[in-house]
């Protein structure tokens, strides 16, 4: 049987999708099968090269597969006969993110027409896939709520799970990820004036653009937090990854209404607390409980300063919360052989 596993990417730009694209290619051909992974390029920027895109997937064929296996807009819109998708997500700005910020579009001179073109492609051919399956609770009920289309939660496991320890529970508290305004960093410095603790915050991801990383430095420096926060812009190795997981005090996950997000996965993994927000959403709302596998509070600077100060000041509660995520992680019992196996069958 051959596999095609396609996705979308923006060329030079790698997080944690093309991590779950390439470890599915390696799941598919485990058992058997040749798998291949075809990344469409993608761009949204200016915004009217987005239709291209669009117009681009639904003339693509992959016609020497068996079996299509699409990930994200708009490579899930690539005609097959035998397509099934695993929705990492759709484009947001047409849909929860119209009216957000965070979208782009809303208000824009084209905005309208992308966002009717988005959710027209989108009604008429993501039920051509045989099933569709998505990566979190969060984004199946987005799919129902804007499209009315049903879907089946597939969790993905760590890329490798063994990569990770439990180390000391040391002074400082991390976030990972990319530095974007998705991911909330900036609320995390602003909570940072707000600590009463000795706890030291650590950013570390790689920037979308140099603004990105200038104005969380600015606000660092406006602050005068340059002896409590420590930002690594780059990209973040996976053994560098695992020791300033070890090593940390709990992990902060701010990000807004999260996809999936590998990263409280990763803490669990290293048997560390995580702080998110109530919207945060993705894998959060299937790992982490307030008191028990971690801290849940609003997306507010003292809440998290709150937070911050609690798992700093009873290092017992931090071990007991941290503890417990990993055994939660190990009760999910998230494979990629039952992914692999699902979305062959």
């Amino acid at each position: 049987m051959k596999v095609a596993i396609v996705s979308a990417q923006v060329p030079f730009v790698r997080g944690g999708a093309e991590v779950l694209a390439e470890r599915l290619v390696e799941a598919v051909r485990a058992t058997g099968a040749e798998a291949e992974l075809v990344a469409l390029p993608f761009r949204w920027h200016p915004r009217p090269r987005l239709l291209d895109h669009l117009l681009a997937a639904r003339l693509w064929r992959v016609e020497e597969a068996d079996r299509v296996i699409a990930l994200k807009f708009p490579g899930y819109l690539l005609p097959h006969p035998d397509k099934v998708v695993w929705l990492l997500h759709q484009h947001r700005p047409a849909y929860d993110l119209w009216e957000h910020p965070l979208g782009g579009l809303h208000g824009a001179p084209e905005g309208e027409a992308i966002r009717a073109a988005v959710r027209r492609a989108d009604d008429a051919w993501l039920p051509e896939a045989r099933r569709i399956h998505t990566i979190s609770r969060t984004v199946s009920e987005r799919l129902r709520r804007f499209n009315g289309i049903e879907s089946t939660v597939l969790s993905p496991p760590l890329a490798d799970p063994g990569a990770f320890r439990a180390g000391p529970y040391g002074g400082y508290v991390l976030s990972l990820g990319r530095l974007t305004p998705d991911k909330r960093h900036g609320l995390l410095v602003e909570a940072m004036r707000h600590v009463r603790s000795a706890a030291r915050l650590i950013v570390a991801g790689a920037p979308a653009t140099a603004a990105e990383e200038q104005a969380l430095r600015a606000l660092v420096t406006r602050h005068g937090l340059q002896d409590r926060v420590s930002i690594l812009a780059g990209w973040i190795g996976e053994r560098e990854k695992a020791e300033l997981l070890a090593d940390a005090r709990a992990v902060a996950f701010t990000s807004f209404d999260e996809d999936y997000g590998y990263v409280p996965l990763e803490a669990a993994a290293s048997a560390r607390p995580v702080i998110v927000c109530t919207d945060t959403g993705g894998v959060s709302d299937l790992l982490v409980r307030d008191g028990e596998t971690g801290l849940v509070c609003e997306p507010d600077p003292r809440a998290l300063a709150e937070a911050i100060d609690r798992l700093t000041l009873d290092r017992p509660m931090a071990e007991r919360l941290g503890a417990a995520a990993r055994e939660r992680l190990r009760a999910l019992d998230l494979s990629w052989e039952r992914v692999a196996e699902e979305l062959l069958r």
